[in-house]
């Protein structure tokens, strides 16, 4: 049943069903310096004019993905929860407009460990969201986030994170956390690959089934801007050069390979294809006429 604070799109892919599933979203107000941050005011101004996009008041979607494959249902994140409670933590209200309970949520694909993809984990009071869940993340983002020196040295950052919303939740989970290297393939249907640079073990997804696939670009791009302007970077990349490096190399292998791509913080529903263009890349969302369902 649809709520207000809900969405979900059904993608049917062969033996599994995949649904896009909303948390809400958050503000960031002037995009800049989170986006391109050295970059001058009136050219990223211009360009996000010319994309169509808001100078001041920018907001972002959180969205995210749920896979249900047999008697495994996989929730890839778990948005912010109880950290933003205005515009944020709507995906269990999202999961049961799917049809879907807390309880059965089998696994939880953790792509990189930021409070919007890990927020949601824990209520606020310790206990956890999805009781029957086992949780999955990358090596080297559970390394890097639970070692004692976390380097922010090659970030644009102006104020550092602490890690203590990491090592908390991390630790809350640690007895039903399995930890693997990126590359592996997990549940027969994802395969997953490291795309460092927004934090050192950030992966993105390969979801597939027979034919069928879905590339999950995550936290790879936050913005169309990004897309057309992959230079330009973000504040939020943990290591700012390498994020432009693997930025650039996934833009263009999607584009080479004409794939069908999910993100994160693209506008709702954030489905779409990276298209060539004389100076670069640009965001072209996938046609769809079903509000609710998505053929590929």
């Amino acid at each position: 049943m649809k709520s207000k604070n809900s969405a979900s799109i059904h993608i049917p892919m062969g033996e599994m069903d995949v649904y896009i599933v909303s948390d809400g979203y958050f503000g960031i107000g002037n995009p800049q310096p989170i986006l391109a941050p050295e970059i001058e005011e009136e050219n990223v101004q211009d360009a996000l004019k010319s994309l169509h996009l808001p100078g001041s008041e920018y907001e972002m979607p959180i969205t995210t993905l749920f896979i249900k494959r047999g008697d495994r249902h996989i929730l890839v994140d778990t948005g912010e929860g109880y950290h933003d409670p205005v515009n944020a933590g709507w995906l269990q209200n999202s999961l049961s407009e799917a049809g879907f309970s807390p309880e059965d949520v089998t696994d939880i694909l953790i792509t990189h460990a930021h409070r919007d993809h890990i927020g949601g984990i824990l209520f606020e009071d310790g206990r956890r969201r999805y009781p029957n869940a086992k949780y999955h993340i990358p090596a080297p983002e559970y390394n890097f986030w639970n070692s004692e020196t976390k380097d922010f040295s090659k970030s644009k950052m102006t104020v550092y994170p602490t890690g203590k919303i990491q090592t908390d939740i991390l630790g809350a989970i640690k007895n039903e956390l399995t930890i693997f290297e990126p590359g592996d393939v997990l549940f027969s249907c994802i395969k997953t690959e490291l795309a460092p640079g927004h934090t050192p073990g950030h992966i993105i997804l390969h979801i597939f089934s027979g034919d069928q696939s879905i590339t999950h670009l995550v936290d790879v791009v936050h913005s169309s801007l990004l897309i057309a302007h992959p230079d330009w970077g973000t504040q939020w990349d943990v290591n700012f050069e390498e994020g432009v490096a693997t930025r650039k190399r996934i833009l263009e292998s999607c584009s080479v390979n004409n794939t069908l791509v999910t993100t994160c913080h693209l506008p709702w529903p954030g489905i779409g294809y990276i298209g060539k263009t004389e100076k670069g890349w640009q965001w072209i969302p996938k046609a769809q006429s079903d509000p609710y369902s998505i053929r590929i």
